[in-house]
């Protein structure tokens, strides 16, 4: 396995290479993904963006406006809203979190991709620790450290956007039996309970909403799986044989969101799979729902994932 610096668009980046898959990473902003390829069949699984300087934002900036590609962390939450607890009570969380909009620091030990961030609003430190595993695996270990005296309830989701194909197949695991819809271009209310993968489309006619269909529907859904899944995972089965498993520890990271979009929303054909501690896109709203993830005062909450292709 090799780290070497190398260069992302206009900026700096870190490269975990090895045979089979060459896995990169800005520090700045947000010490995001942006490129994972599959080397054995020259095939890049992030959704990338055709401008040749990346689409910064400032901090507290609509993500959207930005490059929205790759891997980004969702932290404390997605949507933008206010904390609703003493002593951040009404203090603004910004859209799609803090950290994506950020600066990591970074450094190289051996194998391995340290980078952390401090919080701006709220007293924290997000840390996360990456490594190439045997094979064709990429692991992230993270570790959330309160530095406040009070606890701090929070959102952490993957934001993962991955390149797809029409008949790619989403595999979840066998408890995900009813999704919660929150985006929807067919019309479906924000909170509507659906079957999955058997559902309705906008003409009331039966697909499976666990294959990907053709980039003419040009529509999109937005579903959470709110019951804690048993097992931290989603595998994407291509029509040519590719896999990509997305694993994680379904302790601490209970949930599962999924965001088909089949060609509906800037111009882009691709899932969004965020495996998250919590549901619904704002923790206060998965609070109304029972779902809460905090890391207590002083303390830690750690959590981690695996892509393997």
């Amino acid at each position: 396995m090799d780290i070497s610096l190398s260069k992302y668009k206009n900026k700096n980046s870190i490269v975990l290479e090895n045979s089979k898959i060459r896995a990169e990473f800005i520090p700045s902003p947000g010490g995001k993904l942006t490129s994972l390829i599959d080397k054995r069949r020259g095939y890049e699984y992030m959704v990338q963006r055709p401008n040749g300087i990346y689409r910064d934002q400032p901090f507290d900036g609509i993500y959207t406006e930005g490059e929205c590609s790759g891997f980004d962390d969702m932290f404390p939450t997605i949507d933008a809203c206010e904390y609703q607890l003493p002593p951040w009570k009404g203090v603004k969380m910004s859209d799609h979190g803090e950290v994506w909009s950020l600066p990591w620091t970074y450094r190289i030990l051996g194998n391995t991709l340290e980078m952390e961030v401090k919080g701006i609003r709220y007293s924290y430190l997000l840390k996360k620790i990456i490594s190439l595993t045997e094979g064709n695996g990429l692991q992230w270990t993270y570790k959330l450290f309160n530095n406040s005296e009070s606890d701090f309830e929070f959102l952490w989701a993957g934001h993962f956007m991955i390149n797809a194909a029409e008949g790619l197949q989403i595999e979840l695991p066998p408890d995900c039996k009813e999704a919660v819809s929150v985006l929807s271009a067919s019309g479906r209310e924000y909170g509507e309970k659906v079957d999955w993968p058997l559902q309705k489309d906008k003409n009331k006619k039966i697909y499976r909403a666990d294959i990907m269909r053709s980039p003419s529907e040009k529509g999109f859904e937005k579903f959470y799986f709110p019951n804690k899944l048993e097992k931290g995972c989603c595998r994407l089965i291509y029509p040519d044989g590719k896999l990509l498993t997305l694993s994680f520890s379904s302790e601490t990271v209970p949930h599962l969101g999924l965001l088909v979009n089949e060609n509906g929303w800037d111009g882009l054909y691709n899932l969004f799979v965020e495996p998250c501690t919590v549901c619904f896109d704002r923790p206060d709203i998965a609070r109304r729902y029972g779902q809460i993830s905090k890391v207590n005062a002083r303390g830690t909450y750690t959590w981690s994932l695996q892509v393997n292709i």
